[in-house]
């Protein structure tokens, strides 16, 4: 763990993304990339590790890395038609999500959710956790607005909270969030429950760098209960 900072009591929201930050949402990813390669006639099976790799940008980028130009789009419309039918069922809360959200929100703080998933899934899984009163606001692919790492989602995301970004914290998994934030002018958070190693987060130079939620939690209640 980090040495502490200094600026728990300066947050005034929070802004997180969602797959393999708030939720463990690799197996159907896997699942249906494996099933856009069957598709289209390929035997590889991508491991969970091979997977893992192609999470973060945009999904079309991914599909892009592993089918040729012209089969990029149909692979793509594969992939979410296959994913549609799995995800409610085998997407899971991360470990100590649930409570984090919890006491982040009876604070009195902002929290919303900016991801590179497809908007209206990532709403629906938030519904699905019964999340709903605790992430008012969640933006995504599809709603407007371009993807990470660019930074409008955040920005977004802030002016929906009305919170100055010097008082945002956004706390994510990948290069993608930690150059998203910055672009934004955001403290962030990164964790490694998701996509890359330690070793690659920390050489980021991220504000924060944890092990996951529990974690983060720990440091951001440390000095005394923010709940009231």
């Amino acid at each position: 763990m980090p040495a502490p900072l200094p600026f728990p009591q300066t947050i005034a929201g929070v802004v997180y993304d969602f797959d393999g930050t708030l939720a463990d949402s690799f197996a159907p990813i896997r699942h249906s990339f494996n099933h856009m390669l069957r598709h289209f006639g390929n035997v590889r099976e991508l491991t969970a590790e091979q997977s893992l790799a192609l999470v973060g940008g945009p999904l079309e980028e991914s599909v892009s890395r592993l089918l040729p130009p012209e089969h990029v789009a149909e692979g793509t419309a594969v992939f979410r038609s296959h994913y549609a039918t799995l995800y409610l069922e085998q997407t899971h809360p991360m470990p100590g999500a649930g409570t984090l959200l919890g006491r982040i929100a009876r604070s009195g703080l902002g929290q919303s959710v900016v991801t590179n998933k497809l908007g209206t899934s990532a709403r629906e899984l938030i519904a699905h956790f019964g999340w709903e009163g605790l992430l008012p606001f969640c933006l995504g692919e599809g709603d407007g607005y371009p993807l990470k790492p660019r930074p409008e989602m955040i920005l977004a995301a802030a002016a929906r909270m009305g919170v100055p970004t010097r008082d945002i914290l956004f706390v994510g998994d990948s290069p993608f969030d930690f150059l998203a934030a910055r672009a934004a002018g955001v403290r962030v958070c990164l964790l490694t429950t998701g996509t890359h190693s330690r070793e690659e987060l920390s050489a980021l130079s991220p504000d924060l760098l944890f092990d996951g939620l529990d974690e983060l939690g720990q440091w951001f209640f440390r000095e005394s209960d923010r709940v009231r």
